[in-house]
């Protein structure tokens, strides 16, 4: 009869219940619901779990139990030994298993880790405006180092516009700590065989409907990400696919008593008592005070690892100046005071996980402590060390993806088996021989009646040719058959309903899976690509929600590890273990020990980035084939977009346009400075050109000068010589001239005197007259022609007289 254990109460405070006698109740209570307070036995809830799981196994593996089959077929004592049938089931329901199964796998999606504490969310915008600063200070620094020819760039690439701030600093600048975390997670992974244990993961959510993972440290190793098998797992009535309803799990392990010995603290009595209680197990030894713990050790026993969910209190005295609180110290669970004017208290609820493991069958626990959790997060998320998810589960009830195959394809199972027994009972068709008819016949050869028989059979054999005969019965009267006849049979025909059938349940397995032709591969190959294509995307809408549950899955184990990774970078305890993350940090980033130093600070979210399908590939391919053309974009680029692409085609698609603007931005540029070197080279090439013609000028001016010099040299010669013919000349002239000169002053002297002389004669001429008029007038004498009396008297020296 099965023990009732109540649940512990939860309203003790929490040092009560990190006591050993509290995580015993927990255990019994636990033990009261899965395995009855006692050993596991056939009618026990566990018994129940475990038995459905094995069955849905055994089925996807075509080795479930056969009788129902053979109910079917006996129908009457001992009619089976009349079937002559091969009972070995055809594996149908393995193919559209692992064609689920197959289809999820870590490839097709990646898990983002973003970083979104407040110490990252300054750090963050510490940095935009970083970013901002230097893109408005951009024509400024360009200036200062044109002018200045002063450097005060940052000495590395920056976002163009403040639009290309997310996502440069998404692609290029992602903080370091994310980068480490993600480094530590797959760390964790690739240390913990994950790929294998994904491998059997997919099976168990498509096979068996749960999927179970355990999340732990190893003092040693560091954390540990084990595979939890359904068979063994256990948990509390919950109603959610993903667990979260849960306040108690754990799983089922058959260890030996040295492995207990290994892991707990346990003395050698309460070890002697254990085998005791489970020596009725492995078999009936003499217990004996000379009985020895050595030869027990190797004893089989059942332990169950349980968690239990629970709440603890933290509260802190407070002390107050002036209304305000100026200092805090942690007080246990059950500290109570008065609110005053000196003192005061501060308390919040969080919940956490306590955790240890039970000796099935007995009041034994080891290791009961609370478990590895945030336990003063500010976000009250503190996680159980077991990951569990559900494909569908109603009233703490599964349902797995095979529920749904398994009675169309027991059909299947049945409709194979008649096909066999039909076949199996198949004859040939009748021949009826008409001996009396065979011996009327006659050969016209006089043969006996033997060889006309064999003839007979012979040509019907070969040739088909049936003999006939009319034979006269006299009073019975004519007689018209053949020898031999032919009857088919009926039994072939069932075949093609069977036939029928079989195609009916196999389209219905289809139909209920949503697993169509072209999603197992049987579509024939002459369909049109949009046909093929409609019917591919259909099949994965059908089984999305597999492939959902098993992301969510892998997403909450990421979860689960960081806050296990917070616990080993928080606390002195995990000193070796941090030393061990930092190497692994230090591969990819050199500068791991200032990242990490603040790790216990940070607060991470996963988010779940699937693969692009091969429509977004092919779009996103067209648009870097444009780009392409365009001239925009380079070989590089193109090459680190489509790397971009396998992950996410639309953070390419942004890269592509980032990229694009730039490039476009650069060639603007480039073309504003060819147009600047257009301008310089042309102004320097006209003014060589214009140096060129001044020097050409200048060489010719020279040249001319020279020549002119040459010329005026010659010309001085000619002129001096001419000079000299003139000077001979002019001398002469001048001699001819100062002669002539000489005569025209002898003649000018002459005629001066010619003229005094005339002058005075003329006086003297005029003085006469006057005289003589004088005279005229006194002797009133006759009037005087004086005409008459002025004759000409040429010079003595026969010059001619001047002119007046």
């Amino acid at each position: 009869m099965a023990t009732v254990y109540n649940s512990p109460d939860s309203l003790i405070p929490f040092e009560e219940k990190l006591k050993k006698s509290y995580g015993l109740k927990i255990a019994q209570f636990i033990s009261g619901e899965w395995f009855g307070g006692g050993f596991i036995g056939n009618n026990t809830i566990y018994y129940k779990r475990r038995d459905y799981v094995r069955k849905k196994r055994l089925f996807v593996r075509g080795e479930s139990d056969n009788a129902y089959f053979k109910e079917h077929f006996e129908k009457s004592d001992n009619g089976l030994d009349y079937l002559n049938l091969d009972w070995k089931q055809v594996n149908w329901a393995e193919k559209f298993a692992r064609i689920v199964s197959n289809s999820i796998s870590s490839q097709n999606y990646t898990m983002k880790v973003t970083s979104v504490d407040a110490l990252s969310e300054v750090k963050r915008q510490s940095r935009e405006r970083f970013y901002k600063k230097h893109i408005l200070g951009r024509d400024l620094v360009s200036q200062f180092q044109q002018q200045l020819g002063v450097d005060v760039s940052p000495g590395f690439d920056i976002p163009e516009t403040e639009e290309d701030i997310p996502l440069f600093m998404q692609m290029r600048d992602r903080p370091k700590i994310e980068i480490a975390e993600e480094l530590m997670i797959k760390f964790t992974k690739d240390s913990n065989d994950f790929l294998v244990n994904e491998s059997q993961w997919r099976k168990d959510l498509v096979d068996v409907g749960i999927i179970c993972a355990r999340v732990y440290i190893d003092k040693n190793d560091g954390l540990k990400i084990g595979y939890v098998d359904p068979e063994t797992y256990i948990h509390s009535a919950v109603k959610r696919n993903d667990f979260g309803d849960k306040y108690y799990e754990g799983y089922v392990e058959s260890i030996t008593l040295s492995d207990i010995q290994r892991e707990s603290d346990l003395d050698d009595d309460e070890l002697i008592k254990i085998a005791k209680s489970y020596a009725h197990i492995n078999g009936t030894i003499e217990w004996a005070n000379r009985t020895r713990l050595d030869d027990v050790l190797g004893y089989k026993v059942d332990v169950c690892r349980f968690a239990y969910k629970t709440s603890k209190t933290i509260k802190y005295k407070t002390k107050k100046r002036k209304g305000k609180i100026v200092k805090a110290n942690q007080r246990d669970d059950d500290f109570d005071t008065e609110e005053n004017s000196d003192f005061g208290m501060l308390s919040k609820t969080l919940d956490t996980w306590l955790e240890g493991t039970l000796v099935i069958g007995t009041d034994v626990i080891y290791n009961y402590r609370e478990c590895e959790n945030i336990y003063d997060d500010i976000m009250n998320k503190s996680s159980s060390p077991f990951v569990v998810f559900a494909y569908d589960m109603y009233e703490n009830r599964l349902r797995s993806f095979t529920d749904n195959i398994e009675v169309p394809a027991r059909q299947l199972q049945k409709t194979h088996l008649k096909i066999q027994h039909l076949i199996s009972e198949l004859k040939p068709d009748i021949v009826e021989i008409d001996l009396d008819m065979l011996a009327e016949l006659d050969d016209g050869k006089g043969g006996n009646k033997k060889a006309i028989w064999e003839t007979a059979l012979t040509l019907m054999e070969v040739k088909g040719v049936v003999f006939k005969k009319r034979v006269n019965m006299g009073e019975d009267g004519t007689k018209d058959e053949s020898a031999v006849k032919t009857y088919a049979q009926s039994q072939g025909g069932a075949l093609s309903a069977l036939f029928n059938a079989w195609a009916h349940y196999y389209n219905l397995i289809r139909e209920n899976t949503g697993i169509n032709p072209a999603a197992d591969g049987t579509m024939a190959s002459y369909s049109l690509i949009g046909t093929n294509q409609m019917a591919q995307m259909a099949s994965n809408t059908i089984t999305k929600n597999i492939v959902d549950t098993y992301l969510h899955f892998d997403k909450k184990i990421c979860e689960v590890v960081s806050s296990r990774l917070l616990t080993i970078f928080k606390y002195k305890d995990g000193k070796r273990l941090r030393d061990l993350y930092s190497q692994v940090v230090s591969k990819d980033l050199v500068e791991s020990a200032s990242i990490l130093k603040d790790r216990h600070l940070h607060e991470f979210g996963f988010v779940i980035e699937l693969r692009p399908t091969s429509e977004e590939l092919q779009e996103f391919g067209a648009s870097l084939n444009l780009a392409l053309q365009e001239g925009y974009i380079d070989v590089e680029v193109s090459e680190q977009a489509k790397d971009i692409a396998k992950y996410n085609t639309k953070m390419a698609l942004q890269y592509l346009m980032y990229q694009r603007k730039k490039k476009m931005r650069e060639k603007q540029e480039e073309q504003m400075m060819l147009s600047q070197n257009k301008s310089e080279n042309d102004a320097m090439a006209a003014r060589a050109k214009v140096e060129a013609e001044m020097q050409a000028y200048e060489h010719k001016k020279r040249v001319d000068l020279e020549f002119e010099q040459g010329k005026a040299q010659v010309d001085i010669i000619k002129q001096k010589a001419f000079a000299e013919i003139k000077d001979m000349t002019r001398e002469k002239e001048f001699n001819e001239k100062a002669y002539l000169k000489q005569l025209e002053s002898v003649a000018m002297a002459d005629k001066e005197k010619y003229r005094e002389d005339r002058k005075d004669k003329r006086t003297e001429k005029q003085a006469s007259q006057q005289s003589q008029l004088i005279e005229q007038r006194k002797g009133n004498a006759s009037a005087i022609d004086f005409e008459q009396d002025d004759t000409f008297q040429p010079p003595a020296d026969g010059s001619l007289p001047l002119s007046e």
